[in-house]
């Protein structure tokens, strides 16, 4: 598969169709478009900003591969596919790239709206506690997951996927007809776990009597 880099000026462009990255501000930038060609990959960095959260819808009919990934090593750090009409949020670090794929033989369209990152953590409340874990996809299968109002990642084959998410959340796994109930998040579940989403199918399936 061809690779395509976005060079300084065709970004910049792109940029000024939608919008300015400012970063010195945390206010949410209008919505910008980018058109993936076939079989392409694009990378996106922004190497003066200490990291980066990007939304992405895919207006396309076919899904669109997201990814962050390390700067020195090209490794994977998180990654999932968009459904068609369907979005997602991803947070990119200072030392990582955002990096988006087309499979396809179609041009795929992409709106996306780009937050900076701030200076530390923001406090958490009683009305607004989060965790971050992961979900591990240990199997051969690729496993499509709702989290409603949030995301709808397909997790790949032998990946892991980087999730925060509140108190309450409820995550589904997509079936033809119906959605399975895997996981409420809740405050037992410890800061950085990797949950085996396999495991969490096999409890859904066969609930102990």
């Amino acid at each position: 598969m061809a690779v395509k880099r976005i060079n300084p000026l065709l970004f910049f462009l792109l940029l000024l169709f939608g919008t300015l990255v400012q970063a010195q501000t945390k206010k949410q930038l209008p919505k910008s478009t980018l058109v993936i060609p076939p079989k392409q990959v694009v990378w996106i960095d922004y190497p003066y900003m200490k990291g980066f959260s990007v939304k992405l819808w895919n207006k396309s009919k076919f899904e669109l591969g997201v990814s962050a990934r390390e700067h020195q090593s090209d490794s994977l750090h998180k990654g999932f596919g968009i459904d068609r009409n369907a979005f997602a949020t991803l947070s990119v670090k200072e030392n990582q790239y955002l990096q988006l794929e087309n499979r396809f033989i179609a041009p795929l369209r992409v709106e996306y709206t780009l937050f900076k990152s701030g200076p530390g953590k923001k406090k958490r409340t009683v009305a607004n506690r989060t965790v971050a874990f992961y979900l591990v996809n240990s199997t051969a299968q690729t496993l499509p997951i709702l989290i409603p109002g949030i995301m709808n990642p397909k997790l790949t084959p032998f990946s892991q996927s980087g999730v925060e998410l509140p108190w309450g959340q409820k995550i589904f796994l997509k079936t033809p007809g119906e959605k399975l109930l895997l996981l409420t998040v809740t405050d037992s579940i410890p800061k950085g776990a990797g949950i085996d989403v396999a495991d969490l199918i096999d409890t859904a399936l066969n609930p102990e009597d």
